[in-house]
């Protein structure tokens, strides 16, 4: 199974362009460097779980949450904070992803902030993987005592 950050570097290299800068959101402070072409940040930024009550025991649906946050000089034109979220909308909607079960799913998009001509807004989007419960390894049981009993006829 996928770590979180792996999703994440499969979402970095989808979303890969020559116009602008791609990476996973390492450290916050990223947010607020000056920039010269948009940039993308991809995070996880959670999961919710299936009800397992009709499931069983051994697997259960997760839904992972994404975000990339859009950081540009402008929110019009070309290289805008609206044209790159379109094309950003357009690369990752119905995309299947490895080890999920459904396609990406776009949930919301909205401004985030905006402090000196750097607007930064997020796309948010969802897919679905199952997560499986791992077997544990069995403790072995040593025999350290064999009692026999004799029935004397």
């Amino acid at each position: 199974m996928k770590q979180y950050n792996e999703y994440e570097d499969l979402i970095v290299a989808r979303l890969a362009n020559k116009d602008w800068e791609v990476s996973p959101l390492s450290l916050i402070s990223n947010l607020n460097q000056p920039q010269t072409k948009p940039r993308i940040y991809v995070i996880c930024s959670g999961s919710t779980f299936e009800d397992t009550r009709h499931l069983g025991d051994f697997a259960q649906e997760e839904s992972l949450n994404f975000k990339a946050i859009i950081t540009a000089r402008t929110r019009e034109g070309e290289k805008g904070v609206f044209a790159v979220a379109e094309e950003i909308m357009q690369r990752l909607m119905k995309w299947k992803l490895p080890d999920t079960t459904e396609r990406i799913s776009l949930s919301s998009f909205g401004y985030v902030d905006g402090i000196q001509n750097n607007w930064q807004y997020h796309v948010d989007f969802t897919f679905p993987r199952i997560r499986i419960m791992r077997e544990e390894p069995q403790e072995e049981v040593l025999i350290t005592k064999i009692t026999q009993k004799v029935k004397v006829v």
